[in-house]
C-alpha cells in the first residue's frame, strides 16, 4: 500500500490569491486554476499537449463539483509520467472500430484521443467502438468525454477500469477498481444529458478529497485494513478498501466494467496481473448516431427527461451543469486550500520537496 501512503503526505503552505468564505478553501479565477495546473503538470514532466489536456479536464470537473477534479494534484507525483512515456497510437482499425495503445500517455489524453476517434467513425458510419490501453494515470471524469461527443449529436457510453482499490464485499480483498461508467445523450436546445458514476460507493479521489480536507467519509462506503466499516479516509488509504455501491449489484457492474474496459481493451485485469504494479488502465468508448436507429430520438429523449422532472425527481447532470455555468459566469472557482497549495508549489518547484 505504499502508493496510497504517498497520497496522504502533508503539503506545505503557499501564497494564494485570496481566501474564500470557508477557511479551508481558496477562490481563484477559472483561467488561473487551469493555467497554474497546466504549469504544474509541465513541471512534473508532461509536454504542452499532455499538460493542457489534463488541466482542462481536471478544471472542468472542479467546475461542476465532481471529485475527479484538481484533487488529483494533491500528490502530484502520482500524476507524473512514467519513464519513456509516449503518445497514443492506433494499433488496430476498421471503419467502425479501433484499438489505441496509449504508450503510457496520461489517461486523459488517451481518453480524449479514443473518444474523439469513436465519434469521428460514428458520424461517418452510424456506430463505432474504440478502446485504449497502456496508460498509468486516471482518465478522470468520464462524463467529460461522453458529453464531448454528445455535443456532436451522438449517444456516447464510456467505461474505464482501474487498479485494485475496491472490495466486492466486507472482508474481501480489493479486486476491482472504482471502474466508472458514463452515458451522455444529446438533447436539442440544451446541454446533453450526462450520467457519470463509479461502481464503487465512493470514487478513489473522493477518499483523497476527504483525506486532504479532513472530512469524514459517509457511513458504509469503505473498510479499514481489518475489513470493518470506517469513515476515516486515512484508514482506507492505509491498507483498507472502498466498498461497491449497492452491494452485490455494484459488484456485478464493477465486474462488467472490468471485462469490457479491461479485458476487451487490453488493459491490465485482475487475475492476470497486479494492476497497481502493471500501470495499464483500460478504456472503452461506444458512440451511436441516434437517427441510425430511430427518427424521433430528440422528442423521445426530451419526453423522458421531462417526465422525470414532472415526477419531482432530478435529472442527473443538470445540477452539475448549472453549478459549472454559474462558476464560469462569476469566474470564481473554490478549491480546497491544501490542493491549491500543492498545485501552486508544484507549478513553481516541480516535485522538489
Amino acid at each position: 500500500m505504499m502508493l496510497l501512503r504517498h497520497v496522504a503526505r502533508a503539503v506545505s503552505r503557499t501564497r494564494v490569491r485570496h481566501l474564500a468564505a470557508a477557511a479551508d478553501t481558496v477562490t481563484v479565477s477559472v483561467k488561473e486554476a487551469q493555467s497554474t495546473t497546466a504549469q504544474a503538470l509541465r513541471k512534473i514532466g508532461w509536454d504542452d499537449e499532455a499538460a493542457d489536456v489534463q488541466a482542462e479536464i481536471m478544471t472542468a470537473a472542479e467546475l461542476c463539483g465532481n471529485n475527479q477534479g484538481l484533487v488529483k494534484m494533491f500528490n502530484p507525483s502520482l500524476m507524473a509520467p512514467q519513464p519513456g512515456a509516449g503518445k497514443p497510437v492506433v494499433e488496430r482499425e476498421t471503419a467502425t472500430s479501433a484499438a489505441i495503445n496509449a504508450n503510457q500517455a496520461p489517461g486523459m489524453l488517451a481518453a480524449v484521443t479514443a473518444s474523439d476517434l469513436a465519434a469521428d467513425k460514428a458520424l461517418e458510419n452510424n456506430v463505432a467502438v474504440v478502446s485504449a490501453y497502456n496508460t498509468s494515470t486516471s482518465s478522470g471524469q468520464l462524463a467529460f468525454y461522453a458529453e464531448r461527443q454528445a455535443k456532436k449529436g451522438l449517444v456516447c457510453i464510456a467505461l474505464a477500469n482501474s487498479p485494485e482499490f475496491v472490495a466486492p464485499s466486507a472482508g474481501a480483498s480489493s479486486v476491482f477498481g472504482t471502474n466508472p461508467l458514463a452515458v451522455s445523450v444529446p438533447r436539442k436546445g440544451q446541454a446533453p444529458f450526462s450520467f457519470d458514476m463509479a461502481t464503487s460507493a465512493v470514487a478513489l479521489f473522493g477518499v483523497l478529497t476527504a483525506k486532504a480536507t479532513g472530512a469524514p467519509l459517509a457511513e458504509g462506503v469503505a473498510y479499514d485494513s481489518s475489513g470493518k466499516v470506517t469513515t476515516d479516509a486515512g484508514a482506507v488509504l492505509d491498507g483498507g478498501a472502498i466498498a461497491t455501491f449497492g452491494g452485490h449489484k455494484g459488484a456485478g457492474l464493477a465486474l462488467c466494467v472490468e471485462l469490457l474496459a479491461g479485458a476487451l481493451s487490453g488493459g491490465a485485469v485482475v487475475g492476470q496481473e497486479v494492476k497497481k504494479e502493471a500501470k495499464n488502465w483500460g478504456h472503452l468508448f461506444l458512440c451511436v448516431k441516434p437517427d441510425a436507429l430511430v427518427d424521433d430520438f430528440d422528442a423521445k429523449a426530451a419526453a423522458v427527461c421531462k417526465a422525470v422532472k414532472d415526477a419531482g425527481a432530478r435529472v442527473p447532470g443538470d445540477r452539475s451543469a448549472a453549478e459549472a455555468a454559474a462558476r464560469v459566469q462569476a469566474d470564481e472557482l473554490p478549491i480546497p486550500t491544501k490542493i491549491w497549495e500543492s498545485i501552486t508549489r508544484t507549478a513553481e518547484h516541480g516535485l522538489a520537496e
